[in-house]
Order: structure tokens, then C-alpha cells, then sequence
């Protein structure tokens, strides 16, 4: 399978955003759109949890689209607070959508990028999601009380060892959530998920 990557920028609502695709093949049916963890502390696309999932989902065939946020690499614009991020996905997302035909899309995020993919489900309209894959989401540093309107197939992947988010403030919040998330859980794995990034991968590969 001959796989190709792109590297692009596109018009954002805060300036150009530079992005990264993938496709593994002419026939590729699927996508993803995977965001960054905080810009703020040295979160961009090339982040090694960020291409672990990007490898993931194209080995099973999807097209991946990653991006960096307003004021990150190739972005133009400064850091939102989460607010201007959500709509730098709705960017991304709009562009895949009508550069492959693709209308339903799988949303990914790692840390920050999960906060802002879950935020964005319920703020902007129009994005077709047919389901959503956030790992190590930072609850207890924004305020995620209020989301609890996900109503497609969800996957919450986590290592008890996070030394960034209480891991389980993550799982309390999660098991009170009117849709639960599938939540695949590593015992020994930190927040970047060191030593750890190839169970990450599998456990993609086996639920996508």
C-alpha cells in the first residue's frame, strides 16, 4: 500500500492553518481529524501521541488529517483558551469534508485536543461526526461538567499513571456521563503514554 502525505496550509477563521495528511491508498473510504495537546506547553501535530494516532488510523484505512492550532508551527493567530481552537477544527474539518467527499468523520484528540474535539461536538454545527476517540482528556482543568451531549460512539483510552490529570477524576467524570464512554484503561501508562505508545496503537487498531 503506497502511502502519501501532504502538507498544507488552509484558511482559518484566526489565520493560515498548517496541516498534515495521510492517505494509505486510492480507495480510502474514511477520516479522521486529530488535535494537538496544549499549545501552551509545547503541544503540535508532530507530538508522538498525536502520530502514534495517526498511524493507527491509517493502517486501517482512513485518510488522517493533523493539524496545529491558531499560533502553533505554520498557524497564524494566538492561543484561544480552547474557545478560537474549536473553531480552527471546524476549519479542518469543513476542508477534509470537501476536498475528499467525505461527510462523516471520526474525531481523535490527545489531552487539550480532547477537550476541544468534545467541545466542539456541542458549539458548532454541521460537524458530522460518526464517532470519537479522546485520550487522556485534562478534566479537572477546564471545566467539563458541561458536556455530556455525545450521543455517537465513543472511546476514552487512559493510563492510570497520569501525572498531568487525575486519572480518576477522568474515570469518575466519565462513568456520569449520560452516554458512557468504551473506556480502555492502562494501569501503568502516563499521560504521554511512555513505554506505552504501542498497547495506544493496538487498542486503535482493534475498536476503529
Amino acid at each position: 500500500m503506497k502511502k502519501q502525505t501532504l502538507q498544507k496550509n488552509i484558511a482559518g477563521p484566526g489565520g493560515n492553518l498548517e496541516l498534515r495528511v495521510k492517505k494509505g491508498g486510492e480507495n480510502a473510504n474514511q477520516l479522521v481529524v486529530i488535535s494537538h495537546p496544549h499549545p501552551l506547553y509545547g503541544g503540535t501535530m508532530n507530538n508522538k501521541v498525536v502520530t502514534t494516532m495517526e498511524r493507527a488510523f491509517l493502517s486501517l484505512g482512513y485518510i488522517t488529517v493533523a493539524y496545529n492550532f491558531r499560533g502553533v508551527g505554520l498557524s497564524e493567530g494566538e492561543y484561544d483558551n480552547g474557545k478560537g481552537e474549536q473553531q480552527d477544527l471546524k476549519a479542518v474539518v469543513d476542508w477534509a469534508v470537501s476536498e475528499y467527499g467525505i461527510d462523516q468523520i471520526t474525531l481523535a484528540g490527545f489531552s487539550f485536543g480532547s477537550y476541544v474535539s468534545l467541545k466542539a461536538m456541542g458549539n458548532l454545527d454541521k460537524i458530522k461526526a460518526k464517532a470519537i476517540c479522546t485520550v487522556a482528556p485534562p478534566v479537572g482543568l477546564y471545566d467539563f461538567s458541561v458536556i455530556d451531549n455525545i450521543d455517537i460512539p465513543w472511546s476514552l483510552i487512559q493510563g492510570g499513571q497520569d501525572e498531568v490529570v487525575s486519572a480518576k477524576e477522568i474515570l469518575d467524570w466519565a462513568m456520569t456521563r449520560k452516554q458512557v464512554p468504551d473506556v480502555y484503561w492502562r494501569a501503568k501508562a502516563s499521560h504521554f503514554f511512555h513505554g506505552e505508545l504501542v498497547w495506544l496503537r493496538k487498542v486503535i487498531e482493534m475498536h476503529f
